[in-house]
């Protein structure tokens, strides 16, 4: 879909795991959806659309279904997305609708625990990103020292970068989103040189949302949604590793904000 085709009415993407070596896979998954939503008597676009700008799919006026992250549904997000559930991924140590990331060091690193890091470089996806880098305020800040820890931050823009970025030998630690880290086992050869050496605590899992002048479809949606995740070929699930979908509400969300706003509350508000 161009830019100027989705000016003309709704969007949809399911861009959170959308890496080019699945895309045929979540092109699959949508046309699934979209043919179930033709019969509930919405008319939902055809394909997914593939921004250069994600913000551009999040920020549409007519987006039928996106998927974001959870920290932006209390952040700019906040009444103007509808929260419709979660694509469950089955990630280990999680409930239904859940994950969590993995924090992960090169794999002759001497570190044996967190503390271990101190004054390392740190590499992150972005600053408006739970999993690669909310999660570390949580988890960092017991650790911390006046407000920091880490001695430097490469803001790398994706999961696949920052494992690329500690694997090179630029960074020395990052946080990656669990169901990424598996894409990464499946397609990301610099996996190889990194081990796991922790994992973070369970949270819900982004959101997949519709815009909120759409919100009156939301049990469509959901059902649309529901069956394609569960009745799409077995393998299209087995490349995204997806297992169903879980409904959920934005007040799942609010234990986000409270574990950010409790790191904050101890003196750690940044990475470095």
């Amino acid at each position: 879909m161009s830019p100027k085709d989705a000016a003309r009415g709704a969007v949809a993407g399911l861009p959170m795991y959308d890496w080019p070596e699945v895309h045929n896979a979540v092109d699959v998954l949508w046309s699934s959806i979209s043919a179930r939503l033709g019969v509930a008597g919405i008319d939902a676009p055809a394909s997914v659309w593939r921004p250069s700008d994600i913000a551009d799919l999040w920020d549409h006026p007519d987006l039928l279904v996106g998927e974001t992250c959870g920290v932006q549904i209390f952040a700019e997000y906040r009444g103007r997305h509808e929260v419709l559930g979660v694509l469950d991924h089955a990630v280990d140590g999680c409930r239904p609708g859940e994950y969590r990331s993995v924090v992960v060091v090169r794999i002759d690193d001497p570190a044996d625990e967190l503390h271990d890091l101190r004054g390392r470089t740190v590499a992150i996806n972005e600053r408006r990103s739970y999993s690669g880098y909310g999660v570390l305020l949580s988890t960092i800040a017991p650790l911390a020292t006046d407000g920091r820890f880490f001695g430097g931050v490469v803001e790398t823009g994706a999961h696949r970068s920052s494992i690329r970025e500690v694997a090179e030998g630029r960074a020395d630690v990052a946080s990656i989103d669990a169901v990424s880290w598996r894409l990464a086992l499946d397609h990301e050869p610099a996996v190889d040189g990194l081990r796991i050496l922790v994992w973070t605590e369970p949270a819900p899992a982004p959101p997949v949302v519709t815009g909120w002048a759409n919100s009156g479809s939301r049990e469509a949606l959901v059902a649309a949604i529901g069956e394609a995740s569960t009745l799409v070929d077995l393998e299209v699930r087995e490349a995204l590793h997806l297992y169903g979908f879980v409904p959920r509400r934005a007040s799942d969300y609010d234990v986000l904000f409270a574990k950010q706003a409790a790191a904050a509350a101890a003196g750690y508000p940044a990475v470095a």
